[in-house]
């Protein structure tokens, strides 16, 4: 195989990670997050779950059917949240589609992936009404970061800061401040997708390849493919800057589950 054909299969395979690879890790870190705490937590998980529902559900489901909508599936039933969920669904959206339409092949992947941006878009818009000062101040680090091409670290430690300036933003407007938190915490629990949605995203898998392909070749035979990688880099830094703050919040459910855990260890000592 001649080095041309490797370094195509190579750009084939950067683009995959530069234009999909985010979302995934993203959606499977939450997916992970939320399994450790229902671990963690053992059979209280469940009435957690069922009281964060109320929110974290509706913003879910709602993900799906604007990703319905823009890929041209017809919803035939919805249910946004049902206080009693059947094996542990407490809402869903039952959709259809054109199957020779390619546009509504392709859009299962991302009606698959619609509560991760349906949540990631909640969870910003509370933090910029709710953490004006700390938003701010997180979006002109980033924005440095990424504009510079800096590495993931740099922007986890702005993702760390903006989660240390919170209990200061409490202290000074306290009503605001639980307000926000009482929306970004459930969201974040109920961002995690189920086996249904990730069932739908593999099955679109084939056409996104496709299409990748096409556009790979493309920018390739035209001596692009480097700018392209470059532009989608940047890009990526600054989705990350995002996709880390659900990550955050994901994982703080895991260190709230796993300071019970301890304390039930303890309580038993005595």
């Amino acid at each position: 195989m001649s080095d041309r054909i490797i370094g195509f299969l190579f750009y084939i395979g950067e683009l995959f990670l530069l234009t999909l690879g985010i979302f995934l890790v993203c959606g499977i870190t939450v997916w992970l997050c939320a399994r450790l705490f229902a671990r963690l937590l053992g059979g209280g998980s469940g009435s957690v779950f069922d009281v964060t529902s109320v929110i974290g559900t509706p913003i879910h489901e709602l993900g799906h059917a604007v990703m319905c909508l823009v890929f041209g599936h017809r919803i035939q039933r919805m249910k946004l949240w049902s206080a009693r969920a059947e094996n542990g669904v407490y809402g869903y959206v039952e959709h259809s589609y054109n199957r020779k339409n390619p546009w509504a092949q392709l859009g299962n992947l991302f009606i698959a992936l619609g509560p991760i941006f349906s949540g990631l878009g909640v969870m910003v818009l509370m933090l910029w009404l709710c953490f004006p000062s700390q938003w701010n101040a997180y979006l002109a680090s980033t924005h440095l970061v990424s504009a510079n091409g800096s590495g993931v670290w740099e922007i986890a430690s702005g993702v760390l800061s903006l989660l240390g300036s919170i209990p200061g933003a409490i202290v000074q407007d306290p009503v605001r401040s639980l307000l926000g938190i009482a929306v970004i915490l459930p969201v974040s629990l109920h961002i995690s997708l189920s086996w249904q949605d990730i069932k739908s995203g593999i099955g679109a898998m084939p056409m996104y390849l496709l299409i990748l392909t096409v556009f790979g070749t493309a920018t390739w035979l035209a001596g692009v493919a480097a700018p392209v990688l470059d532009g989608l880099w940047l890009l990526n830094l600054r989705m990350l800057s995002l996709f880390c703050i659900v990550i955050l919040f994901s994982l703080v459910w895991v260190l709230i589950a796993l300071i019970v855990r301890l304390v039930r260890v303890v309580a038993t000592w005595f």
